[in-house]
């Protein structure tokens, strides 16, 4: 269960697990007010040069070494750092945000998983990466599920079904007419099949499009819904 927090008229979550960690910095915006106007200061990232996504729903991971970091913003759907100092995050209004860092707190990652990328397995492609690139074990991280469009509302089409591997994350009810998927569940088991520690897995249970008051929502408002930003780094 995520806490909810605010500081300085802005409203936003952390997750204990996350937490827990020395030296790991992260948090989720909520609507109020626009994520973009001194969100990253009060999440404690204040001046830190951040790393930005062209999110395309894949399950491209980029990795942020050392040098000057990149003007452009990355094309794929999660980035990991072992830079202090320096802020990954992901925007989503619906999708799937993951957080994600090893428990010495020497990696961190973010990760944009909506129904495409959790289909691709962006999560679980950020994990296999950290073990065997960057190398942090599977067994050491801590991961965060943020807020999300819940298995209530994420109505899809027997087309959507047919890109799982996961038949297990789709609810059929009498009283709806189409299945409905699960991302948190589906998202948990790709970091739980990765190798994460299941008791180190954090999943909110607030549904984006049920709580207009705290989420933008793409479902409940279409194209002109705004972005929440989640936001995850290293102290220097």
């Amino acid at each position: 269960m995520l806490h909810t927090r605010t500081r300085s008229h802005i409203t936003f979550l952390t997750a204990p697990v996350l937490e827990a960690i020395p030296g790991v910095v992260h948090a989720f915006s909520t609507r109020r007010p626009d994520p973009d106007d001194g969100f990253a200061a009060v999440a404690g990232m204040d001046g830190w040069p951040a790393v930005r996504l062209r999110q395309i729903h894949s399950d491209r991971v980029h990795w942020v070494a050392g040098g000057r970091l990149p003007d452009a913003p990355l094309e794929g759907d999660a980035a990991g750092t072992a830079l202090p100092g320096v802020a990954l995050g992901v925007r989503t209004a619906d999708c799937v945000p993951v957080l994600i860092a090893d428990r010495a707190g020497t990696v961190v990652a973010a990760a944009h998983a909506g129904w495409r990328g959790t289909a691709a397995g962006v999560v679980r492609r950020t994990v296999d990466r950290m073990a065997s690139e960057w190398g942090v074990a599977a067994a050491d991280l801590a991961a965060a599920v943020g807020p999300h469009i819940g298995v209530c509302c994420m109505e899809v089409g027997e087309d959507v079904v047919d890109r799982f591997d996961q038949p297990e994350v789709f609810v059929r009810r009498s009283e709806w007419p189409r299945p409905h998927l699960d991302l948190a569940a589906a998202n948990r088991a790709q970091l739980v099949a990765a190798g994460v520690p299941a008791d180190r897995v954090e999943v909110s249970t607030l549904c984006t499009r049920c709580r207009p008051d705290l989420f933008h929502s793409y479902r409940r408002d279409g194209k002109g819904a705004g972005r929440m930003l989640s936001l995850i780094g290293r102290a220097p």
